[in-house]
Parts: structure tokens; C-alpha cells; sequence
């Protein structure tokens, strides 16, 4: 995930005093921190400045980051477009960049702890503290039965509706049902704030099962128009833990189908068979249709990745990729099954989005063919296997394979599944490259490029870079010394085969 000027507002607030003139309503990502000194500050940066130097040129500061030394007034600023906090002077820039540090790995460690925590299955109170401890918040997970699943003992300090015996008492139960509004947001699938009938806010996340509204984060919050970053919060927490969520209630009725849908496209990846009532009747709890339209993209991570904390955040961030999907990990790899018809993806993510990705988790990905029988899965997720060895031997240098783009390939390795690439290529390679290799000539070359070009003399004769007679006259040797027919199209087809054999 990444930290946003929002969470960093909320953090420098919970250590010293601060002035901002950014809105609870605006956030936005920030990649890194510097001490700026002179140069053209960058977008998502955050610069930490002295506020004389600020006021030097504020024209070079449009639309950037700062935190600056000394209080800044809005009139100084003379109506220029900038994202600022400021400090007393009391405290010195290098302390300001200090604590700028320590907010940055303040939320990377909470996040880290998070993903441990849940890999680790410890508790959801264990995972709920977490919250407190980094950022002071404290929050609960109630769930639609009225349980208190998960809670920070602070939260039910400060709120009367909690009962010793973990549940929602049944004066606010009473509440909750006559209240339309607490019942139209189980519909929400992100990050939301709630105003009871006391006007008391919260910020809230619902965890779901196959889309069904089952339990709900809910965090206190004092004043709303000033909570930075607590959106981005408890966003990132929701997220982290929603797709373990239902690990948490295993012996309950929440997930009846979730391990038969499991198991079945385990199944299907493997190549066994499957019962297509089953499967059509489990993936119609996810609101597919076995007809829908499906991609399957393989990710395979480094060796060992299987083993450190960051699994479960990569699997968040390819959900989050692919919208409508569903991932299956097996030990340092995943396999996500793409719902192309339900995906509400932009078409670029390929193009930008999944590199990106894939360039900061140093992973490589193989992309099958799209297809529409989901009970055909096994035989594309061979594609996307395919596609990801032929790819990283060919173009290391890429990210991500489509195996359309290395169909060719994979037929040339095909070829030599029994025979070596000499036993089945023409015998006229053979013994052209023995000639050229003798007379240092160069009728091997000469005669693919021909091939290449379509029996072209005029731009064969470009390409090799000697003159049209001279070409001929290497055209009539190798026809001598092979006794090919080169107007026969299964001995040019066979000829063109055995090139990129030996090619790949």
C-alpha cells in the first residue's frame, strides 16, 4: 500500500503541533521525502523546506508537497496553488525531517505487523490493537449476528454500546435496525464514514464473503472535518485482512462454499475433472457464469518470497489489479483466474499498471489467451505457464508474457520433444553450413533472408548487401548443392520451420 499526504498529516499531528491547509477531503500518494536544497521539486514528493526559502519562489512549488519551519500565513502565500504543513520554528529542519522519517517507516512497520499478524492467524483483537498502537485509533469488527469479533479494549471504554459479553447491547441493536442508513451502507466496498443518530461519527470497512455483507470494522472519530488520513487507514486495513476474513469464522456457516469452490478450481487448474453442475453453482455465488469471458495471469515471485510477510499484501494488490478475479496461491506463485466480463479494469492496466507492479515486487508474469469455458482453466493456465518459461528465456529483460506472443516458440520446442533440432531440420542446412563453413561463404544466410522475404531477389539482395547478379549466382549454388525446389511450398515450409528451430 502506499502512505498518502492524509497519513502523513494524521501521524505529524499525533507527535507535534501542525498547521496544514490540506482538507480532511484531499489525500493523495506520496513516494518518498528529501531535504530540498536547490533543483525542480518532483510531483509526490515531499519537500522539507525552510519556509524563508519556500517564500523565495513559490512559482517552482505549484501543485507540490511541502512541510516547512515557522507558521505559515495564507496571505504570504498570495493565492499560489500549494500542499503545505508547517511547524514552529522552535523545532529545526533536520528535527522536522526526523520526523518526517519516522512517519514514513511508522507506516510500513504498522503494515508489516498487520500482514504478519494474519498470516500468523493471531487474533482479530490482536489485529485491531494494531491500529491503536500505531495511530492511536480504536476500533472493533461487529458482525452482522451483533458479535464483537475483534476489538481494542480502549474502544469499548469509550462506547456504551459494548457489553462485557463481547456483544452489541440491545438498546443500540434496536437502534441500528430501525436505521435505514446503517443498513443501506453494507452495500459499500471501501473505506466509509457513518453518522449515527446520536451524530456520533465513524469510520467504517465491511468485510464480505463472495460479495455477502458479513461484519464491519468500526472506528471512533472525534470530528470528522479534521481526521486526515484515518480513510487511508483503515482502507489499507480492511483491505489487508478482508481476503483472510473468513478464515477467522472457518467452523462457522459464513464460508460453507467457499473451500468446494476452492477445491473445485484447484481441480481444474490441475487437469482433473469436475462436476460442471458444482462448478456453475459455485461460481454463481461469486456472480460468474462458467460462459463469462476469463484470462488467466500466472505470477510467479522469487524463490523464497513464499515465506516472508509480504504474500498476503501481493495478494491484495493483484485483486485490486484485476478487479473481478479470483487468486489462488501456491507456494511463491499465483494464479489468478480473470472474470473479463465483470472486470471494471481500464484497458491500460497491462500497459501500466501490471508493470509497475510487477517491476517493485520483482516478479514475472505469464498471460494466457482469453477463453470461455471455465472448465477449459487447466488448459490455460498452461498457456500462462508456457508463456512465462518460453518468455523469461527469450526476453529476460521483460515483465510479463502473453503467450500469444510466444506461440511460435513453443512450437519450435515442440518439435524437438523426441529428436534433437539436427535430426528433423532440412538436410539442406546441414549442408549449406558445412559449405560455408569450408569456403567461408555465406549461402546459409542467403538463403533465409530469401525466405524471409517472400523469394524477393530485389530486397534479399538489399539486405545481404551485394548486388542482384552476384545474389543469383549464390541462389544457382545452393540449388546445385542441395537440390532443393524452392517452387515447391512444403519444401520452402519445411526450410522455414528448420530455421526457427534452430532459432529457438
Amino acid at each position: 500500500m502506499d502512505i498518502t499526504a492524509g497519513i502523513i498529516v494524521y501521524s505529524l499531528s499525533l507527535d507535534t503541533s501542525i498547521q496544514t491547509n490540506i482538507s480532511a477531503q484531499q489525500d493523495f500518494p506520496v513516494e518518498s521525502y528529501e531535504l530540498w536544497e536547490q533543483g525542480m521539486p518532483r510531483s509526490h514528493v515531499l519537500y522539507v523546506i525552510q519556509k524563508e526559502k519556500l517564500l523565495q519562489d513559490l512559482a517552482i512549488w505549484r501543485k507540490k508537497f511541502v512541510i516547512c519551519t515557522g507558521w505559515i500565513q495564507e496571505e504570504e502565500l498570495k493565492g499560489q496553488e500549494l500542499y503545505w504543513i508547517s511547524v514552529s520554528d522552535s523545532i529545526t529542519l533536520y528535527e522536522i525531517a526526523g520526523l518526517v522519517q519516522h512517519t514514513f517507516h511508522q507506516y510500513f512497520q504498522w503494515y508489516i505487523q498487520v500482514e504478519t499478524l494474519v498470516r500468523q492467524r493471531e487474533s482479530l483483537d490482536s489485529l485491531v490493537d494494531t491500529l491503536y498502537d500505531f495511530y492511536k485509533i480504536t476500533a472493533c469488527v461487529a458482525t452482522q449476528s451483533m458479535e464483537i469479533a475483534g476489538i481494542c479494549y480502549r474502544f469499548s471504554e469509550s462506547n456504551w454500546w459494548v457489553d462485557h459479553g463481547k456483544m452489541v447491547s440491545l438498546g443500540r441493536v434496536n437502534e441500528l435496525i430501525a436505521d435505514e442508513d446503517f443498513h443501506n451502507c453494507a452495500e459499500y466496498d471501501d473505506a466509509f464514514l457513518y453518522l449515527d443518530e446520536k451524530q456520533e461519527w465513524y469510520y467504517c470497512y465491511n468485510f464480505k464473503i463472495n460479495g455477502q455483507y458479513q461484519a464491519r470494522l468500526v472506528s471512533n472519530v472525534e470530528s470528522h472535518q479534521k481526521a486526515h488520513g484515518i480513510w487511508k487507514l483503515i482502507h489499507d486495513f480492511g483491505t489487508c485482512i478482508s481476503d483472510v476474513y473468513e478464515d477467522y469464522f472457518h467452523q462457522g456457516q459464513l464460508v460453507q462454499y467457499r473451500k468446494e469452490w476452492y477445491d473445485l478450481v484447484c481441480s481444474l487448474i490441475q487437469g482433473n475433472a469436475v462436476n460442471i453442475r458444482d462448478l456453475r453453482r459455485c461460481a454463481e455465488q461469486y456472480q460468474w457464469k462458467i460462459e463469462h469471458k476469463f484470462q488467466v495471469i500466472l505470477f510467479q515471485f522469487q524463490d523464497g518470497a513464499s515465506e516472508g510477510v509480504g504474500m498476503n499484501y501481493y495478494r491484495v494488490q493483484i485483486k485490486s489489479l484485476f478487479c473481478d478475479c479470483y487468486v489462488v496461491q501456491k507456494k511463491n506463485r499465483f494464479i489468478c483466474i480473470r472474470n473479463l466480463d465483470r472486470s471494471k479494469n481500464k484497458d491500460d492496466v497491462y500497459e501500466n499498471q501490471l508493470p509497475y507492479f510487477l517491476r517493485e515486487t520483482l516478479c514475472k508474469a505469464g498471460i494466457s489467451n482469453i477463453f470461455s469455458d471455465l472448465g477449459k482453466l487447466h488448459r490455460y493456465f498452461l498457456e500462462a505457464e508456457r508463456a512465462l518459461q518460453i518468455g523469461e528465456r527469450i526476453d529476460s529483460t521483460q515483465w510479463y508474457y502473453s503467450f500469444a506472443d510466444y506461440v511460435v516458440p513453443y512450437m519450435m520446442e515442440q518439435c524437438t520433444c523426441e529428436f534433437t533440432a539436427e535430426d528433423i531440420c532440412h538436410p539442406a542446412i546441414a549442408v549449406l553450413k558445412e559449405y560455408d563453413a569450408k569456403n567461408e561463404a555465406h549461402l546459409l544466410k542467403s538463403l533465409k533472408i530469401f525466405l524471409q522475404e517472400q523469394q524477393n531477389i530485389t530486397r534479399t539482395s538489399k539486405l545481404l548487401d551485394i548486388h542482384r547478379t552476384t545474389f543469383l549466382v549464390r541462389l544457382d549454388r545452393i540449388r546445385q548443392l542441395t537440390g532443393v525446389n524452392l517452387n515447391d511450398y512444403d519444401t520452402c515450409l519445411y526450410l522455414m520451420i528448420s530455421f526457427e528451430i534452430l532459432k529457438y
